[in-house]
Formats: structure tokens, sequence, C-alpha cells
């Protein structure tokens, strides 16, 4: 597979606003590079975890398979799964209902947790106050709605002026 190498991310501060969004793509794509160790399973995953990102249609299936993959792969490739979870973190956010007919809360997501039923319940935890019950709680995952142009671009696709 003939993939380009990454772009350096040296003194480079990533923020919601500032995010490159095909920077998680760069860095999936530095994992499949080095896929000869690699289990089939995981390319598969890793295949179907850059297919997800690139669409960015389904932040709750994304965010499963990162966990899934982050269990299995992280800790021969620390700095390319650290570099994912600051995207991820950056791209997605978490709609919480603490009980049904309450307003949905806005979180950005928070990866410091390795399994999704524990992502979401540190998400949930962040908006709960004093230990407010717990009736019913939602949480789900989707990806932030771009507001700024994006590599010259509109979110319609059309050039920026």
């Amino acid at each position: 597979m003939d993939l380009p190498a990454a772009a350096g991310t040296e003194g480079f501060t990533c923020t919601p606003e500032t995010c490159h969004p095909a920077c998680a793509l760069e860095v999936i794509d530095d994992l499949l590079r080095a896929s000869a160790a690699a289990h089939a399973s995981e390319v598969d995953a890793l295949l179907e975890f850059r297919w997800l990102v690139h669409r960015r249609q389904d932040a709750e299936a994304v965010v499963g398979l990162f966990c899934q993959l982050r269990r299995n792969m992280e800790e021969r490739h620390y700095l390319n799964f650290y570099r994912l979870r600051r995207w991820l973190e950056n791209q997605i956010e978490a709609s919480i209902r603490l009980r049904r007919g309450d307003p949905e809360r806005i979180v950005p997501l928070s990866l410091e947790r390795y399994c999704i039923q524990a992502v979401r319940y540190h998400c949930l935890e962040r908006v709960r106050e004093n230990g407010e019950p717990l009736l019913s709680p939602r949480v789900s995952f989707s990806f932030r709605r771009r507001t700024k142009p994006v590599l010259g671009l509109l979110p319609s696709g059309q050039p920026a002026p």
C-alpha cells in the first residue's frame, strides 16, 4: 500500500476550531503502513475505522471501534493512538439527558477510559450535579458541526472567499 507520510504536528496545538479534519486519516494510514506485524482482524478493523472517520456520519460507531482498536493496539502504537484520541476529542461531542424530558447537555468527548460504556459513564458524570438521580439517562455521540471553512472550503464544498 503506497500512502503518503503523515504531516508533523510539532508546535501545533489542536483545538476544535483549528483541528485538521484529515489528521486522523493520516494517523490511520500510518497504522496501516505499520500493519505488517498486525493481525488480519486488526487490519480489517483499521480499514473499517478509516471508512467511518472519512464519512463522519456515525460517531457512535467511530467511538466504539476506536475503543476496541485502542485496547488491542495502543501498547504497540502509543503515539498514534494519542493523536487519534486528541483528534476524536476535538471532533466528537457527547449529548446527555439525565432524565426523559430534560434538555440535552452537550460536553466534549473525553476518552480517558478504554471501554465505550466507561466513556459514556464518564461523560454522564461530567454533567451530573450533586448526585442527581439517574432516571433513564441517555448518552449519545455525534460529530461537531464545522462552523469555519476547512482547508479553504465552506461546509457546502464551495471555495471560501
